[in-house]
């Protein structure tokens, strides 16, 4: 699933440049094959969540068993063209397609 967007209802132009630099941002602090952890932060419908991974605020399909404010265990599986996260679950790596 790709996901796109800054966690707003404004589109255009501004709200496309500022999702590039957040994408560059992170590019730029991480590495593919690197796991990192997320923060759950809000529900933004049933499967999708707000995430906080490292201070970049991530728009991410996770399970939905998991409550606000948990920790989930994210595998970086590549970068370019789009951000690849892989949740890390108890039974192994679940796809999930995140741009930020």
């Amino acid at each position: 699933m790709r996901i796109r967007g800054q966690g707003s209802s404004s589109f255009g132009f501004d709200g496309q440049r500022q999702n590039s630099q957040r994408s560059e941002r992170f590019r730029r602090a991480h590495r593919a094959g690197q796991k990192v952890k997320g923060t759950i932060l809000e529900w933004h419908s049933p499967g999708l969540a707000w995430v906080d991974i490292d201070g970049h605020r991530l728009l991410a399909q996770v399970s939905q068993d998991s409550a606000l404010g948990l920790e989930r265990l994210f595998l970086i599986a590549r970068l370019t063209p789009d951000i690849i996260l892989r949740e890390i679950t108890n039974g192994g790596a679940t796809k999930l397609d995140i741009v930020v």
